[in-house]
């Protein structure tokens, strides 16, 4: 008798020690991952390699256990302590994964704010020059019909800038925090979570112009997609390949008929006229549940021109595939 609760005590205490490995291995999981999302990646590092080496000193004695005929008799008070320190690690960096969130997310909107200091003092500098630029048009006397076409310039600087500013598509120097920030407020009109992932060199390659028209296409996109596709997550991804820039807005909801969006006027008209104006490849591949994917291709060294550039979309169904050619 005394042999079997003996016997019953030893496997229940295997199975704290193998709870207790599983713990020290997903606390160097959610450790590594952490990495990712600090400045001082050294001292997360250093707590992975530490609760590593613990959790492998665990492993090793699961295997004794499994592996020897005579396994050494396991002790209630050290594996008991050390169920409660795997415990403990665990719950110590499960309840600081949320700060480490709230430090990056404050980065993040202090690059915002820099960002919109950066376009408000460009767009005071562009301002002032046009006055400027007035004001000695008129003390050398210029014909007034010069400076009624340079005020209305300068009008339509103004209307630009507070069209872009209701759009939400404000780009100052750094075209990623631009994108992540039109993606961010866009998607708290969606029931399904929107992802952005931007290439570090791709901003690099971006002309102002194309820049902005880029935003409001992927805005159009995103829209398109928030309201229509009924899907459960989206993605946003811009990246660099050897002969052009891209960004593929997708998401995994009910995918649509491209000819039939197009002649009902759901923004696919204004996405094609703003890839023109860059010189950009529009392409929009879709099946009926199976999501759509909108690509946006600028080749490299793309000189802006006045819209001459032909820009396709492409629809996909389940049987086939077709080109169609637009402007």
């Amino acid at each position: 008798m005394d042999a079997l609760i003996s016997m019953d005590a030893q496997i229940f205490l295997f199975w704290v020690l193998l709870a207790t490995c599983l713990m020290h291995w997903l606390t160097v999981f959610l450790l590594l991952r952490r990495v990712r999302f600090t400045e001082k990646p050294l001292v997360w590092n250093l707590l992975s390699a530490a609760v590593g080496l613990l959790a492998i000193q665990k492993t090793y004695g699961v295997s004794i256990q499994f592996l020897e005929h005579n396994p050494p008799l396991l002790n209630l008070v050290s594996t008991g302590l050390g169920c409660a320190v795997a415990g403990l690690l665990l719950g110590g960096i499960m309840q600081l994964s949320p700060f480490l969130y709230l430090f990056q997310r404050n980065k993040e909107l202090l690059d915002v704010i820099e960002e919109r200091n950066v376009m408000i003092l460009n767009f005071h500098e562009r301002i002032a020059r046009a006055w400027q630029t007035i004001q000695i048009a008129m003390e050398v006397g210029r014909p007034t019909a010069s400076i009624i076409e340079q005020v209305a310039e300068m009008s339509e600087t103004h209307q630009v800038f507070l069209a872009d500013l209701k759009a939400g598509v404000l780009l100052g120097n750094r075209f990623e925090v631009a994108l992540k920030t039109l993606v961010e407020d866009l998607s708290r009109e969606a029931s399904f979570p929107i992802t952005v992932h931007v290439d570090s060199s791709y901003e690099n390659h971006l002309s102002r112009e194309q820049g902005t028209e880029l935003l409001h296409i992927v805005r159009e996109a995103v829209r398109n997609s928030v309201k229509f596709s009924h899907a459960k997550k989206g993605k946003v991804f811009a990246k660099m390949t050897a002969t052009d820039t891209v960004i593929v807005v997708s998401d995994n909801g009910k995918g649509f008929e491209v000819d039939l969006v197009r002649a009902q006027g759901q923004g696919l008209g204004n996405m094609v006229n703003r890839a023109k104006k860059i010189g950009a490849r529009l392409k929009i591949h879709s099946q009926p549940s199976k999501g759509t994917s909108v690509f946006i291709e600028v080749p490299l060294n793309e000189v802006p021109s006045d819209g001459s550039h032909s820009a396709s979309t492409v629809h996909s169904s389940s049987n086939s595939t077709q080109n169609v050619q637009v402007g």
